[in-house]
């Protein structure tokens, strides 16, 4: 079978990669559908470890920033401080030596923005490759000592906040990409264009674990490719249960909702690199919205995790999410409009 553009569906991904997983009792959190993150105990501490590819068209310095940031998101979701990077740059053949300086510019921009180290990595031209890939290895250490938050530690009636808005990435993305295609007022582009500056969780992780405390946290979940409907599918499916999702409830900034008008996309689809999803009891769920809105960063209850199946209700039509769904960006990015995307 043809495998299209986009990571790996949740069955082939079990099927042909996580079935053939080897760890031993080290393993505190072993890679699952829906995990961002590793988590392993050395002799004296527990590490948390993730690695994620840019693939993508888009700047060189782009690449290098935004390579740090989804590393360190997924190190972050596990309530744990990045640490450390490695960097693996893999050029075309031919490429300009500008090409190198020019990534780590925007690796060294992220870098000083999480306050990690960049400690190593790869770095060569070669003809498998027909523009600059940058994957990227991040490694942390829990927020509080040796506790840390799983994918999968979501629980029935547990309700699902979210911050900041649906697609996120997307919408920076596509405003870059079709910006003279796009028939909108060029200031609405221009703070679209800026939405690459929200894709850091950094910013409510920190302030849950300290003000919620990391034991009323569930679960927590980074929106990346599938977006938010994506990202809430993932979450349950780690954590063996269902979930109501409650499509009127997500927040969806104006100018992700006038781009994906414009271009027919679904903005719960669209890859949204910085909104982070948590789970966690109803009885917690005043103190951490009031808490992070109050902080300035916009925060909103959009469902419930539940014993089993998975719905998402809009309006007064409730459909049932067989499947975790292909993000709208490799869906836009394979047809005659193709310009790349991460």
């Amino acid at each position: 079978m043809r495998l299209p553009l986009g990571k790996l569906n949740p069955q082939i991904l079990q099927k042909r990669v996580i079935n053939h997983i080897i760890t031993d009792d080290s393993v505190l959190n072993p890679p699952a559908i829906g995990e961002d993150g590793a988590v392993f105990r050395t002799t004296q501490n527990i590490i948390v470890a993730a690695s994620d590819p840019i693939t993508g068209e888009a700047s060189n310095e782009k690449i290098g920033r935004l390579s740090v940031h989804v590393n360190a998101n997924d190190i972050y979701v596990h309530a744990a401080s990045p640490r450390w990077y490695l960097a693996t740059i893999l050029l075309p053949e031919s490429e300009e030596e500008d090409t190198v300086g020019e990534i780590m510019e925007g690796i060294q921009k992220g870098i000083n923005e999480v306050g990690a180290n960049l400690i190593g990595g790869h770095t060569e031209l070669t003809k498998k490759v027909n523009a600059p890939i940058l994957s990227g290895f991040m490694i942390g250490e829990p927020m509080v000592n040796s506790k840390f938050i799983r994918s999968a530690g979501g629980r029935e009636d547990d309700r699902i906040l979210m911050t900041k808005g649906a697609g996120i990435e997307g919408t920076a993305i596509l405003a870059h990409t079709f910006e003279n295609e796009l028939q909108l007022k060029p200031n609405l582009i221009t703070r679209a264009k800026k939405f690459e500056e929200l894709l850091s969780v950094k910013s409510e992780v920190e302030i849950l674990v300290k003000k919620v405390g990391i034991d009323h946290i569930s679960s927590m979940h980074d929106a990346t490719e599938g977006g938010v409907l994506g990202a809430v599918y993932e979450l349950a499916t780690a954590s063996g249960i269902g979930f109501e999702l409650w499509g009127d409830k997500i927040l969806v900034k104006d100018e992700t909702r006038h781009i994906c008008r414009s271009m027919n996309v679904n903005p719960l689809k669209l890859i949204s690199s910085g909104t982070l999803l948590v789970a966690l009891p109803k009885n917690k769920v005043n103190k951490a919205v009031n808490t992070l809105n109050n902080q300035g960063i916009e925060t909103a209850v959009i469902g419930k995790l539940t014993a089993k199946g998975k719905y998402l209700t809009v309006g007064r039509t409730r459909q049932r999410i067989k499947k975790a769904p292909l993000d709208e960006i490799w869906r836009i990015f394979s047809s005659p409009l193709d310009k790349g995307a991460r």
